[in-house]
């Protein structure tokens, strides 16, 4: 949802994929793409999770971006997204306040 369509992706972006039967079961790809590095956003369908799936898309993006010299960021939002991180060899920085906006 971050890019107009998907020449504008091809153009700014790289991901990872895991398809099962032919049907996409977990992805890793940009949440947001800047000068230099990338916005790591990770999932996977709930019935695909606890296999691994996540670590591998996560690792294999990683090393694209460590080979075309960008920045993987990570931002976790959640403990699970934490722990993720950590497996994958991320440190945190500092914790941050956020805020949501309800209707």
């Amino acid at each position: 949802s971050q890019f107009q369509d998907y020449g504008d992706y091809q153009k700014r972006a790289l991901g990872a994929a895991v398809l099962h039967q032919g049907n996409l079961v977990a992805g890793a790809s940009p949440y947001a793409v800047y000068a230099g590095g990338i916005e790591i956003e990770i999932d996977t369908k709930p019935e695909y999770r606890q296999k691994g799936l996540a670590t591998v898309c996560g690792a294999k993006l990683i090393l694209e971006c460590l080979e075309r010299n960008l920045y993987p960021s990570w931002d976790a939002h959640d403990l699970r997204s934490v722990a993720l991180a950590e497996k994958l060899g991320y440190h945190m920085s500092h914790p941050y306040v956020t805020y949501v906006l309800e209707k």
